[in-house]
């Protein structure tokens, strides 16, 4: 893929350039303008913030045909969401409800076990930060869109060809088998878990489910190749039936890799709480943010906590960062945070380049550069 991104770049900047600010409440508004304009976006919001709250927030283009984007639109923000999610896993683990490095067939009813190691236990460290040999392949693919049952998947080719604890391979099967194991343990269906003990206690406004979503949710369309139709139909999703508030161990792997909706300002309310010791310990806390395993040959720039990227990248910003990217159907998303400058930055879109090097967008980078690097 790494060759097609010069072409692509090239492509794109043949493109019209189309969107302006909504509002100019942020500051290096027109440099942001130039940013998001240059990397053709579609429409978004972008929004800073440090301890005491958010610092500025702007809204760019449109949410859906039509639909301006505006700083309460909520987005499907795709990986993102797995941050979030390890938030989640710290409160269960601070507990006692549930332990990082014990086997998940403790909470989980399903054997899961690496059929070439079936004495290695996969634990809830492994998942969340993409060592358990947990593949995405054309099952889970299959799977997800047709909702099939996970014990079907996990007869099929779920499993890399390395052994658990490994080696990193990015999964977003493994991480959704995470929120699985984290609802069997608590004994709640992955939602109610996650508004009891993440979005209630910080007073956030956000769901797994878009049939929820109060408001707008924007779609998300892929800007090249040129899309007749979004690639993620806000409406559509939210006309689906809303499935019943109970633990389901054969369906809920399709949450908590990517499936949260939040708008820009709530989602900066979520990484204030990654600042500082509060919502979660220090112990906490410093577990997110500690290298488990590096990306290796897909981003020398980059490695994983609990469900924490790690950015270091002195072209990028002298500090190192912490935070996670998502990228779904056309849209871009991004949380990062310095914990030493005590600020963060959130951006989410309906649609943008999807250019990359390595695997952090250039969109992202360009923000971080602007917001998180040395003024």
């Amino acid at each position: 893929m790494g060759n097609i991104w010069p072409v692509y770049r090239l492509i794109l900047q043949l493109m019209p350039k189309k969107g302006k600010l909504q509002t100019t409440g942020l500051a290096h508004a027109k440099e942001a303008e130039k940013i998001l304009r240059k990397h053709r976006c579609l429409g978004g919001t972008l929004c800073t913030f440090d301890a005491e709250g958010v610092t500025g927030i702007v809204s760019f283009g449109e949410a859906r045909k039509g639909v301006p984007a505006a700083d309460d639109t909520v987005y499907r923000i795709a990986s993102v969401s797995k941050l979030v999610t390890a938030m989640g896993l710290m409160r269960l683990k601070e507990q006692g409800i549930l332990s990082l490095d014990t086997d998940v067939g403790q909470y989980y009813p399903l054997p899961l076990r690496h059929p070439k190691a079936p004495d290695t236990p996969i634990t809830c460290r492994m998942l969340s930060a993409h060592i358990a040999a947990i593949h995405d392949g054309v099952d889970y693919n299959q799977g997800i869109a047709e909702n099939k049952d996970v014990s079907l998947l996990l007869q099929g080719d779920s499993f890399a060809a390395h052994l658990p604890g490994e080696t990193w391979e990015y999964s977003n099967f493994g991480a959704g088998l995470l929120g699985a194991v984290m609802e069997a343990a608590a004994g709640v269906d992955f939602e109610t878990l996650m508004q009891r003990e993440v979005f209630e206690p910080l007073g956030v406004q956000g769901t797994f489910y878009p049939q929820k979503v109060q408001g707008t949710l924007a779609d998300a369309t892929r800007i090249l190749p040129p899309q007749k139709a979004p690639n993620f139909n806000a409406k559509k999703r939210q006309a689906k039936p809303l499935p019943e508030a109970k633990p389901d161990h054969e369906k809920h792997y399709n949450l908590a890799h990517g499936n949260l909706c939040i708008s820009a300002g709530e989602l900066a309310r979520l990484g204030r709480a990654l600042l500082q010791p509060g919502f979660l310990t220090a112990e906490s806390l410093a577990e997110m943010r500690t290298v488990i395993a590096p990306f290796g040959e897909r981003a020398h720039n980059l490695s994983q906590g609990i469900g924490t990227f790690i950015l270091q990248d002195e072209t990028i910003c002298p500090r190192m960062l912490y935070g996670h990217q998502g990228m779904a159907y056309g849209a871009c998303h991004g949380l990062f945070f310095d914990v030493e400058k005590q600020r963060g930055l959130v951006f989410l879109s309906s649609g943008v380049s999807e250019a990359r090097r390595g695997v952090l967008s250039d969109v992202n980078a360009d923000l971080i550069r602007l917001y998180l690097g040395d003024e």
